[in-house]
């Protein structure tokens, strides 16, 4: 339209967990500030909890001893708890092998905030014109270890619920993990959308592409003081190297942390 967007940042929430309700609408109404909130489908459809909370709290709750039911799912050995590698094992296994879906059916315990809302809590939600929807996709794979018909599926369906029972239903895809290549903005696009968010935390370029825009996590952030260096444009080449790249490297189960255990590049954390 014209408009520059240059010094502006939109604020969107991956997964639709049910903390949103709770602790960011109150600040978003205080504040005044619009938000998008980006929904997996087949998790709100039952207000299921995301596999990588379950496996870290079960983790947790191991005080000492090998931790094996979880790692034993996705057919890694035990870990020690205290492994700092652990997580990062898990997450890779379960991107590389298995497209980043969970093997087991989802899970629900509608006492936790970790669980997405479902759908008649997100219509709630969306009675507040700060909230937005965005489309996160059915299943929350890893959108480029998939085929493209199934990438086109996963984006569009996920747009076609959401369009029924939601209000304020975006064009715009965020993509699980952060994951994309050529194809998935294609598929992305091919199933109408008119963006495609990424997590590659830093700043656009002069002139960005809508299908591979970046953004900054807040688990990236610690003080305005960083938040600002990620957004200062003449810092993004830095950013770059950094990362080894603009676009994200695909989860590798080789080479190896150790002896067994998959490596994670830092484009597949999660979410």
């Amino acid at each position: 339209r014209g408009i520059s967007t240059r010094g502006c940042v939109a604020i969107t929430f991956d997964d639709a967990y049910a903390g949103i309700a709770v602790h960011a609408l109150p600040i978003l109404r205080e504040l005044d500030l619009p938000a998008t909130v980006f929904v997996t489908s087949d998790h709100a459809a039952i207000g299921a909890t995301f596999w990588w909370d379950d496996v870290e709290l079960e983790r947790l709750a191991h005080a000492a001893g090998p931790w094996s039911v979880g790692p034993g799912v996705v057919g890694l050995p035990p870990f020690a708890v205290a492994d700092e590698s652990a997580m990062e094992g898990m997450r890779t296994r379960v991107l590389a092998r298995f497209a980043g879906r969970w093997p087991r059916a989802l899970a629900t315990k509608s006492d936790t905030l970790w669980r997405s809302l479902d759908f008649q809590e997100l219509s709630a939600l969306g009675k507040d014109d700060h909230i937005d929807f965005g489309v996160h996709t059915l299943s929350h794979p890893a959108l480029p270890l998939l085929s493209y018909p199934e990438q086109v599926s996963e984006i569009r369906n996920n747009f076609q619920l959401l369009r029924s029972r939601l209000p304020r239903v975006q064009q715009v895809v965020a993509y699980p993990y952060g994951l994309y290549d050529d194809t998935t903005v294609r598929a992305a696009i091919d199933a109408g959308m008119v963006a495609g968010l990424t997590m590659e935390g830093r700043a656009t370029a002069d002139q960005p592409d809508t299908m591979r825009a970046p953004r900054i996590g807040g688990a990236d952030v610690r003080t305005p003081h960083s938040l600002a260096r990620r957004l200062n444009r003449a810092l993004r080449p830095a950013l770059i190297l950094r990362n080894r790249g603009r676009h994200p490297r695909m989860p590798d189960e080789h080479p190896p942390m150790r002896p067994g255990l998959p490596n994670v590049t830092p484009a597949a954390r999660l979410r």
